[in-house]
This record gives structure tokens, C-alpha cells and sequence, in this order.
């Protein structure tokens, strides 16, 4: 029974996400001819390691489809920061060494946790919290599917596995 409906909902499955698929890398190719652009160096630097953070070799298996579905939010989010940035480069700089700094946070916890054989859920979680904030921080309008803050961040982190 279950081979057979697979098989049914195979062809909606893969044509939705070889749309996602379209529309994730669509938005990608139009950011990076972006970032040749007049825009400062660590606006870029921090830009090019939140790409790498998404867009990577193995992306669409390792990435849960919940996770994956917000990519093209997450897009647009970077290229409204773009938008936004020469009149608020100071806020800016501010909202991105807030994030820096739970991202280092969160690199460290999860390669101890890899090194002792074992990730916490909640650490993965906690990953996609981080990039909920950065559209909650760079690109308001595009909205987050729940409520997120530094206060926020601060609770998920305290119940995370050390």
C-alpha cells in the first residue's frame, strides 16, 4: 500500500521540489552577481559565509524539507539587506555581530557535540532559530513563521545539551 501511494505522489513530490529547487538557486545566482558590487568587504564577508551556510554541495539531502521550503525567504532576507544596508550601516554592523556571535556559539557547541558522537535535536534547531533571526533583524517584511529575539535565542540556548 504504501509503494503505491508513493508512487502516486511521486510526480507532485519531485515537480514541487524541483520548483524549490528552481526558485532557491534562482535567487542564489541573482545574489552572488549582487555581491561583485560596491558593497563594503564585511558586508560581503558576512553575506558570503551565510550563503555557504545554506548553499552547499548536498544541500537538498541533507537539508530537512521544514528547513528547505524557507530558503527562498532566506534569499530574499540577504538581498533586503542588501537593499537596506547604505542607509543603515551602523545598525547593520550591529544586528550582524549579534548573530556572529551566536553563530560561533553554535559552531563550537555542535563540533564538540559531533566530536563526543552525538548532536543534540535542539542544537539543529537552534541553527534555523539563527537564520529566522537574520530576516527578523534584515528583512522585516518577510515575516518569520514564529516569534523570534535575542531573549528567545538566549532560553533555546539554555536548554541545549552542552
Amino acid at each position: 500500500r504504501q509503494r503505491d501511494r508513493a508512487k502516486t505522489r511521486l510526480p507532485a513530490v519531485s515537480q514541487g521540489a524541483a520548483r524549490l529547487a528552481a526558485e532557491i538557486f534562482a535567487e542564489h545566482h541573482a545574489l552572488s552577481g549582487r555581491l561583485g558590487g560596491k558593497l563594503p568587504y564585511p558586508l560581503v564577508a558576512d553575506i558570503r559565509a551565510q550563503l555557504g551556510h545554506l548553499i552547499y554541495k548536498g544541500l537538498f539531502a541533507a537539508t530537512p524539507w521544514e528547513h528547505l521550503q524557507h530558503y527562498p525567504r532566506y534569499l530574499k532576507a540577504i538581498g533586503q539587506r542588501m537593499d537596506k544596508y547604505a542607509g543603515h550601516a551602523e545598525r547593520d554592523a550591529r544586528h550582524a555581530a549579534g548573530v556572529q556571535e551566536w553563530w560561533q556559539k553554535y559552531q563550537e557547541r555542535l563540533e564538540k557535540q559531533r566530536k563526543a558522537g552525538a548532536v543534540d535535536p535542539k542544537l539543529l534547531t537552534f541553527r534555523w532559530m539563527l537564520e529566522e533571526m537574520r530576516v527578523s533583524l534584515f528583512a522585516q517584511g518577510l515575516r518569520t513563521p514564529y516569534p523570534i529575539s535575542w531573549k528567545r535565542l538566549e532560553k533555546a540556548w539554555g536548554d541545549i545539551a552542552a
